[in-house]
């Protein structure tokens, strides 16, 4: 019997540049560009720093179960890349495709996530690369711990995913002067998902960079949006409505307004033009959308301004407030309206977006009616109460969500927990306020759960040391449900007590400054910008 003649057996290199990787073949690892290509002609597109270890075991076919079927929103794309694609790529891509995207899309419906940069990662090279990045990064994240400033991820998936954004970049660089009418949403969409990985990274700085540059971007289309909510836009919508809440959200952490579409709306119509095309509980994001885009803002400029700064221009701010404040309450009004008249009939996912929408609403509102006031002022008993309850409604809204991802660019729980924490005068509900935060183990946007729950409570260490030391001035009594208790190393703790998910908790808390957070300000070239750092007197504390 006639043996059958095999083939001979190549190894492949695991360490060959991409162009003999994609083909198959063993390369000669020559330095620069490889023999193998550049005796056939070919570019050689050099070699990967970092390789993906092996899938193995049960992880190896799930992998291949997993690239095998197409997300079903790219049933319009003809399946399959318009270029060849190593193994580490695809892993990096089924992840994006599977886990990320689902994450990115956070509390709403996001054509952005499920429409366009899913199609556009499987025919815009730099987008592909900057997707591959995304899932790679989100990959290495720890699931249950959300990075601060200067924490670094100790992984492979991490360094590749860094490899992948440097392809995406340089692929963007050679066609900075195309004339290509697409060329500005790939430059966009690259945009957001470069934001996405510093943010899981939190890198603020580079995030911050990224939303100026896209913003920068948008400014030059002459974009205008309609009363019925829509966009006169040469780029997607979904696109510009992105840029529009990340501005709202970085103005806290830096930057300015570049992008003044929604304030022109704003304050150009009256608001019961567009708010008469609110007439279901579907329609509340979108209508709501101007006003959050709008009033954000107006908080954190307030915030950054010291009381004489805000005295010498009280009359303009205040006519300001008072404007934005008239079109919450009719907002709110009939949000209550058609809440009462249609929430039972609503699906899950509908109920879960109408409950997110109502805290940030809420959470806007109280921080506009608390942004002109003096800090050495306390809170009013009426505003006192709202604080205490956009706590309980955030507390509601989180209790209602089986399981939230560790991303979203939206951003609804953590600035309804800061305001109300930041403003209220019950140490109570500071503290739960901080407890739910560190529960929630999120990154919203530019809103990153335990650099906020940090910062929230090295602001109640410096108005707990404050009382300290009024308490021992005038031997008044204390707050309910607060206690100092003297250590015997000489710090001093401060015991209070809260109520949280229906269970009484205690919190015991060192008076002296917070490690975490001071190990991360170094990091954050752009902290002294902060108005939640300014508002609460942590930047000087950091100084001192």
């Amino acid at each position: 019997m006639l043996l059958s003649k095999r083939k001979p057996h190549r190894k492949r290199s695991s360490t060959g540049c991409r162009t003999c990787r994609l083909r198959r073949i063993k390369c000669d690892e020559a330095p620069d560009a490889c023999t193998n290509c550049v005796s056939t002609g070919r570019t050689c597109d050099g070699y990967e720093a970092h390789r993906l270890p092996r899938a193995c075991g049960p992880q190896s076919k799930q992998l291949k179960r997993t690239v095998a079927v197409a997300h079903p929103a790219l049933t319009q794309v003809a399946f399959g890349l318009q270029w060849a694609v190593t193994s580490d790529e695809g892993r990096c891509l089924s992840f994006f495709q599977h886990q990320s995207v689902q994450n990115m899309v956070g509390f709403y419906d996001s054509s952005l996530w499920h429409r366009l940069i899913l199609r556009l990662s499987y025919t815009e090279p730099a987008v592909y690369h900057a997707a591959i990045a995304l899932g790679a990064i989100n990959n290495a994240q720890d699931k249950n711990k959300v990075l601060r400033p200067g924490q670094k991820l100790q992984s492979i998936w991490y360094w590749f995913g860094l490899e992948q954004a440097g392809r995406s970049i340089s692929l963007l660089n050679k066609r900075h002067f195309s004339q290509d009418p697409q060329f500005q949403e790939v430059v966009l969409v690259c945009c957001l998902l470069f934001i996405a990985c510093e943010m899981l990274c939190g890198n603020y700085d580079n995030a911050c960079a990224h939303v100026q540059g896209g913003l920068q971007v948008l400014q030059k289309l002459n974009i205008r949006r309609k009363i019925s909510g829509e966009f006169i836009s040469p780029v997607d919508s979904c696109i510009v409505e992105t840029f529009l809440q990340l501005q709202a959200q970085s103005v806290f952490y830096g930057t300015g307004v570049h992008f003044h579409v929604d304030n022109d709306l704003v304050s150009e119509h009256p608001y019961e033009d567009y708010l008469g095309t609110f007439q279901r509980l579907q329609d509340a994001r979108r209508v709501c959308d101007p006003l959050l885009n709008t009033g954000w803002p107006f908080a954190a400029r307030s915030w950054k301004l010291s009381e004489a700064e805000i005295m010498a221009d009280y009359a303009m701010l205040h006519q300001e407030q008072l404007f934005l404040l008239s079109s919450m309450s009719r907002f709110l009004s009939r949000l209550d309206w058609l809440t009462r008249q249609s929430y039972s009939q609503l699906s899950e996912k509908e109920q879960r977006e109408t409950d997110m929408t109502t805290v940030n609403c809420f959470a806007l509102n109280f921080a506009l009616k608390s942004s002109l006031l003096s800090r050495n002022t306390p809170l009013s008993p009426e505003l006192a109460q709202e604080s205490e309850d956009l706590v309980s409604l955030t507390e509601s809204a989180i209790q209602k969500l089986r399981e939230h991802p560790i991303i979203t660019l939206d951003s609804p729980i953590v600035p309804a927990l800061y305001n109300a924490a930041a403003k209220t005068p019950n140490y109570s509900v500071r503290v739960k306020a901080i407890a739910l935060m560190r529960v929630w183990q999120h990154v919203e946007g530019f809103a990153n759960t335990a650099l906020v729950a940090d910062i929230l409570e090295e602001g109640l260490k410096i108005a707990l040391r404050k009382l300290r030391r009024e308490m021992i001035a005038t031997s008044r009594a204390l707050p309910a449900g607060l206690m100092f208790v003297p250590a015997t190393d000489g710090q001093t703790f401060v015991r209070i007590g809260y109520k949280m998910f229906g269970a009484e908790h205690e919190q015991w808390l060192s008076l002296e400054k917070s490690p975490a957070l001071f190990d991360a300000l170094p990091f954050i070239q752009s902290a002294s910008q902060w108005s939640c750092l300014r508002s609460l007197g942590i930047v000087k504390s950091a100084g001192a």
